[in-house]
């Protein structure tokens, strides 16, 4: 017997409007999937300090205690992954970039490779292009593979623009399970090289204070796991890290 499918969608919209509706209709499009809707605004999530903590020591320092770990662990357990806002003065909103900030130091030690992200949002005006390529660059650093976003119109509220957006959401989704199921073959893009080669070398650079992400980094080749990397994007990338880490050891 197959396994379920499971999907969860990181919703994080402050109330059950049009980004929830658009989830909410995606989950009874496939029955047959396993799909949850974490809202941020139901979870208990904190404001973050700031503090450095879980970059520097370890994500268990971190000195508040509430849903995070529990979010992290639904995204793990899925297949693939939503991360789903309106679009709040042209970017995401601030439910989401709290969650951004809480789980930034996966950014620097990425544990989701494997694992296929869509970026969904809403916009009753200009910006949601911009709300998309925020949660791709951030959240595929944390080693998630995005299938081409989706930005949905919501201005008129009109039932053609319902209709459009149900179609265009739904395209996206179903190229989301088709993504999952063939499992392509991963290659590294060129941004994840640059942050590979820039996190690895600030280890080194920061050892003593920033001891979590040395140890991380420090048995590591040319990428977080063994990878074919093409002869040109390979020294692209060291080429472009050893320019933005000379400006770091300038400013210092």
């Amino acid at each position: 017997m197959d396994k379920k499918l499971k999907i969860v969608a990181i919703c994080g919209s402050p109330h059950r409007g049009n980004t929830y509706n658009i989830l909410s209709m995606l989950e009874r499009s496939h029955p047959e999937v396993d799909f949850k809707i974490l809202m941020l605004a139901e979870v208990d999530l904190k404001d973050c300090f700031g503090c450095y903590s879980c970059i520097n020591n370890g994500e268990e320092s971190c000195p508040l205690t509430d849903d995070r770990d529990m979010i992290i662990k639904e995204m793990k357990d899925a297949d693939g992954t939503i991360f789903a806002s309106p679009t709040y003065a042209r970017t995401i909103s601030a439910l989401m970039k709290k969650f951004v900030e809480r789980t930034s130091f996966i950014a620097h030690r990425p544990i989701f490779f494997g694992k296929y992200a869509l970026a969904l949002a809403t916009c009753a005006g200009f910006g949601a292009d911009l709300t998309c390529k925020y949660l791709t660059e951030n959240f595929g650093q944390c080693g998630f593979k995005f299938i081409p976003s989706v930005e949905l119109k919501v201005a008129t509220k009109s039932q053609n623009e319902t209709d459009h957006n149900r179609r265009k959401a739904l395209n996206a989704y179903k190229k989301l399970i088709k993504a999952i199921k063939a499992h392509e073959k991963f290659e590294p893009s060129l941004g994840q090289l640059v942050y590979f080669n820039i996190f690895k070398s600030i280890s080194e650079l920061n050892k003593l204070k920033g001891w979590a992400d040395y140890e991380f980094y420090k048995e590591k080749g040319d990428f977080y796991f063994d990878v074919k990397i093409p002869y040109v994007k390979h020294k692209l990338a060291k080429w472009i890290a050893s320019r933005e880490i000379k400006k770091l050891k300038t400013n210092k």
